[in-house]
């Protein structure tokens, strides 16, 4: 893909990449239904039943004093209806050229432990922020908080752990996603909204993930995935 050419979904069937770290299975409710101008202006994250609307790649903190609290920060990589050009400042698609960023946080509501396959139904929030130019990084959190909000999420998702070594595992992150704020972007998106309020989603993610601390099970996990529209 070049950077005149815009997204174009797949089918919501194929994995396009791995997925960020908070994952669902927990019912979610739809919160309220698209507002007029939302449903028939022009927009970006929009595409047919079962593709796929964004792609995107984090990283998320597990953490207290029972991994109990999950916090995430990634970038958005593909979105439908968008140019490359659209997502990332130049001509780089590293996470210091990225324009459109992403926080998330939740509250652990189900563990289930076994041997090697575990199990973790996860509630929460996930923003989408456009910057006017790059500069997040992961060493400082509240850069990807910078710019404009303009979509926001509430999850109910699952994570799905399969350990095969000491202290590391493979994450699978299935859920769903209902938006609850559909913005206005600016830039070369300028007058365009981000999805359609009360949208349904569902993310897909995979990664890998790291043990920082067995007693209270905190965890490093890096992921990449996508959202498609129910």
């Amino acid at each position: 893909m070049t950077g005149s050419e815009p997204y174009r979904p797949t089918r919501r069937g194929v994995l396009t990449g791995a997925g960020l770290a908070i994952a669902g299975g927990v019912a979610a409710t739809v919160a309220g239904a698209p507002g007029v101008a939302e449903a028939t202006g022009s927009g970006v994250a929009r595409a047919p039943q079962g593709a796929t609307a964004v792609e995107f790649r984090g990283r998320i903190t597990q953490s207290g004093s029972t991994g109990q609290d999950f916090a995430a920060l990634g970038i958005l990589t593909a979105l439908a209806g968008a140019q490359l050009s659209d997502l990332f400042e130049g001509p780089g698609t590293t996470i210091g050229n990225a324009l459109f960023t992403v926080t998330a946080d939740g509250s652990l509501v189900r563990r289930v432990l076994d041997q090697s396959v575990h199990a973790l139904d996860i509630g929460g929030e996930l923003s989408v922020y456009q910057r006017p130019h790059g500069g997040a990084r992961f060493d400082r959190p509240a850069s990807f908080s910078q710019g404009t909000r303009v979509a926001r999420f509430d999850l109910a998702l699952q994570d799905v752990l399969t350990v095969f070594a000491a202290a590391q595992g493979l994450p699978t992150l299935t859920g769903d996603m209902t938006q609850t704020q559909a913005g206005v972007l600016h830039g070369g998106l300028a007058g365009q909204r981000f999805g359609i309020g009360g949208q349904r989603l569902r993310m897909l993610a995979t990664g890998i993930g790291q043990l920082v601390d067995p007693v209270t099970l905190n965890a490093q996990l890096e992921v990449a995935g996508n959202w498609s529209v129910e």
